[in-house]
């Protein structure tokens, strides 16, 4: 099995809040980040599979560039993450965002001889959150 990583950045605003929850409440829980605020993330795209015997390749990355582009960075790079239907109902945290993303690019990779296996989503130097479609 051989993993490869396509790594992509965008840069996003949003407010954490639960509207189910008190201003009061969502203050304690969410803390500073209940204000408007914003992230430079950074993105990491792993496929898991075997190289195609013509190409020697698993994917091309400049094809899954292409795909995380138009599925994914096209909506949320500089955008209020807030206002997107994509997150319509859902509180952006970035937990919440891994998930909607493995769900966007699970649809759009189809190879015969790979699989999607991960996405990491960088909040911050520090923060990451990996999540393998379980």
């Amino acid at each position: 099995m051989i993993y490869i990583t396509r790594r992509e950045h965008f840069s996003s605003s949003h407010i954490l809040s639960n509207p189910a929850l008190s201003a009061e409440e969502n203050q304690d829980m969410f803390g500073k980040c209940n204000s408007f605020h914003g992230h430079n993330y950074y993105m990491e795209v792993t496929l898991a599979g075997e190289p195609e015997p013509k190409s020697g390749y698993v994917m091309d990355l400049k094809i899954l560039k292409t795909i995380i582009n138009d599925s994914v960075l096209k909506a949320v790079d500089h955008s209020f993450l807030n206002d997107l239907e994509i997150f319509k109902g859902i509180i952006p945290t970035t937990e919440n965002m891994v998930m909607v993303f493995w769900n966007i690019l699970e649809k759009e990779i189809k190879l015969p001889n790979a699989r999607l296996f991960s996405i990491k989503l960088f909040e911050t130097e520090k923060n990451f959150v990996e999540y393998k479609g379980e």
